[in-house]
C-alpha cells in the first residue's frame, strides 16, 4: 500500500460525507488501487458512523475503513491514532472538511511513487468566503530537496494538517506523544522529521481551504466566558516559541531567521484580529497574551511600543480605529 488518506474527524458528518465523496471519485475515477482511506472518529455523537458506513457499502472495491475511539482522546490522540492504524507507506493526513482539486490525487500518487521521501508538503490555497487566497509559499514547480530546507522553501507553510504527507515509519520512529495536547501535533512532527532524509514540495494548490470571515471564524473557535486564550492567538504563540526552538532542532540561521521574522509580523495582526473579534475585555486573556509574548519579544521596541498598547487598548478604541482607517480608504 502507497498512500493512507488519514481523515480526524468529530461530529462533522455532512462535511466528512462530502470530502470522503470527493476522495472516493478521484480514486475510481483514476483506478487507484494502492491508495487506502482511514477514517478515525473521536466518538462523535452525530451520523459520522452511519455516513462511513454507507459510502463503503456503497463502494466495495474501495478500501474505506473506519475506526471509531471509545472516547474523545483530543486532536492530536486521533491524529496520532491514525498512523496506528494505517497501511500506506505514506500518510496524508486530511482535515475532514478541506476541498481536494479534482485532479489532486493522481498527481500527488504519481510524485510519490518517483522517489522515496521522509515528507511532502502539498501546496493550497484559502478560501474566505468565496475570496481565494494562495498560501504563504505562494506557487511553484514540484521539487524534490533535503528535507533541512524545506521550512525556509515553503515559508512554513505546512501548518496547515492537509498540507503534510509523512512517511509512516518516520513519524512511528519519532516522538508524537510530547506534542499531544498541543492541537498542531502534524506542524511539531514535521519539525523532528524534516531532520535527514529528502523531501517533496507539491508546488500547485492542491486542496482549498475553506474558511469563513474573521468574526464567525473566531466565534466558532473561541471559548465563551473562558480565561483560556482564543484558539488562533493560541496557535500564534506556540508558532513563536517553534521559531524560537529552530537552533535547537539544529536548523539553519535563515530557516531560524525567516520563522523570526514572520512570527514578529504576525504579532500586530494577531492582537488586532483578537481586539476586533473577543466578546468583551478579557483581562485574564489579555494578561496570559501578554505574558506568552514577553517571554521572546521583550527586548524589542516594537513589543512596548506597539504591540503592549495595543493589546490594552480597549477593545471598542481598536475597532474605531479600523473603521476610521476604512473611511478614509474608502
Amino acid at each position: 500500500m502507497l498512500l493512507t488518506i488519514a481523515i480526524p474527524t468529530y461530529n462533522r458528518a455532512a462535511r466528512l460525507r462530502t470530502t470522503l465523496l470527493k476522495h472516493i471519485e478521484q480514486i475510481e475515477r483514476a483506478a487507484l488501487t494502492d491508495v487506502e482511506i482511514a477514517v478515525s472518529d473521536n466518538c462523535s455523537t452525530d451520523d459520522t458512523q452511519q455516513v462511513c458506513r454507507n459510502l463503503a457499502q456503497a463502494h466495495p472495491d474501495l478500501q474505506l475503513r473506519y475506526f471509531r475511539n471509545d472516547s474523545n482522546i483530543g486532536f492530536d490522540g486521533n491524529v496520532n491514532a491514525l498512523f496506528g492504524h494505517a497501511r500506506g507507506r505514506y500518510v496524508w493526513t486530511f482535515s475532514d472538511d478541506d476541498d481536494i482539486s479534482p485532479q489532486a490525487l493522481p498527481h500527488v500518487i504519481d510524485l510519490l511513487r518517483q522517489r522515496g521521501i521522509s515528507f511532502a508538503f502539498i501546496n493550497y490555497q484559502v478560501n474566505v468566503d468565496g475570496k481565494i487566497m494562495p498560501s504563504r509559499f505562494g506557487a511553484g514547480p514540484d521539487r524534490w530537496l533535503p528535507s533541512r530546507d524545506l521550512l525556509k522553501s515553503i515559508h512554513f507553510s505546512n501548518s496547515l494538517i492537509s498540507a503534510c504527507i509523512f512517511s509512516r515509519q518516520a513519524w512511528l520512529d519519532a516522538n508524537p506523544n510530547r506534542y499531544l495536547g498541543s492541537l498542531w501535533i502534524h506542524f511539531f512532527m514535521a519539525r523532528e522529521i524534516l531532520q535527514s532524509g529528502e523531501s517533496l514540495i507539491v508546488g500547485q494548490p492542491m486542496f482549498n481551504m475553506i474558511q469563513s470571515g474573521l468574526e464567525q471564524s473566531r466565534s466558532e473557535k473561541r471559548r465563551e466566558g473562558s480565561d483560556h486564550i482564543e484558539y488562533y492567538m493560541q496557535a500564534h504563540l506556540k508558532f513563536v516559541e517553534y521559531a524560537d526552538e529552530l537552533p535547537k532542532f539544529q536548523f539553519d540561521r535563515e530557516t531560524w531567521t525567516l520563522a523570526q521574522s514572520i512570527g514578529l509580523r504576525e504579532d500586530i495582526y494577531q492582537v488586532i484580529n483578537f481586539k476586533l473579534t473577543a466578546p468583551s475585555y478579557a483581562p485574564r486573556q489579555l494578561v496570559k497574551i501578554w505574558l506568552g509574548l514577553l517571554k521572546y519579544r521583550w527586548s524589542t521596541v516594537r513589543f512596548w511600543c506597539l504591540t503592549t498598547p495595543l493589546l490594552l487598548a480597549p477593545n471598542n478604541s481598536v475597532k474605531a480605529m479600523r473603521t476610521l482607517s476604512r473611511l478614509i480608504r474608502a
